[in-house]
């Protein structure tokens, strides 16, 4: 019996993280969003559409759904989001369903979004080429306007846009944040028409 005592205080006295690696690594795809020092940015080939698809759903753009009389504040969050960082985490089919017309495009971005659900890129304004009105905000004022009481600051957050193998069709996630309960998390579907992105989908999920 003092020989079991004995062996079971040892394993009391040991570290979860040695007993098994799964412990030591259970966070390795939810990354410190407290500095955005080593985020990379988004990948060339990737780039172009990307911010093309972020400018236009902006507030006040053209492919836009906020009500335009709300009086916010807005910036945009210069590191993109991923599926840990939404809430509720909603995969995009869990939202929108595939056009008839247009399935497998919708499929294959699909499967990016799959593949790259855990990336973060970070976002620069000379690539963005955002309205004059919004400026980029680092994960320091994001969280002291998350921490704000004035209904007028309001933050954006995009995550990556995932696309099909040809580029022409596109998944992304919007969340136009403001203190005044205005909090609204939305995947939208785009497709690329002679050579401009059209928006053809995307329904509201209340969450942060």
């Amino acid at each position: 019996m003092l020989i079991r005592l004995t062996l079971f205080a040892a394993l009391l006295a040991v570290p979860l993280s040695a007993l098994s690696p799964l412990f030591a690594q259970s966070h390795e795809h939810h990354p410190s969003h407290s500095s955005n020092a080593d985020t990379p940015l988004i990948p060339a080939a990737r780039a172009a559409d990307s911010y093309a698809i972020y400018a236009m759903l902006l507030p006040g753009a053209s492919a836009d759904k906020i009500d335009p009389s709300r009086n916010v504040d807005w910036v945009l969050a210069d590191t993109t989001v991923n599926i840990t960082d939404m809430n509720p985490a909603i995969p995009p089919d869990g939202l929108l369903k595939a056009p008839p017309d247009n399935h497998r495009a919708f499929e294959e971005a699909l499967e990016d979004y799959e593949a790259r659900k855990y990336e973060r890129y970070k976002l620069l304004a000379a690539d963005f080429h955002p309205h004059e009105s919004f400026s980029l905000a680092d994960p320091e004022r994001v969280r002291s306007r998350r921490r704000s009481a004035s209904g007028y600051d309001g933050v954006i957050f995009f995550s990556a846009v995932y696309f099909n193998r040809a580029q022409t069709a596109a998944l992304v996630y919007v969340n136009d944040w403001c203190a005044n309960l205005c909090s609204a998390g939305q995947w939208v579907y785009l497709e690329k028409h002679n050579g401009e992105w059209v928006r053809r989908s995307g329904l509201v999920s209340g969450g942060g």
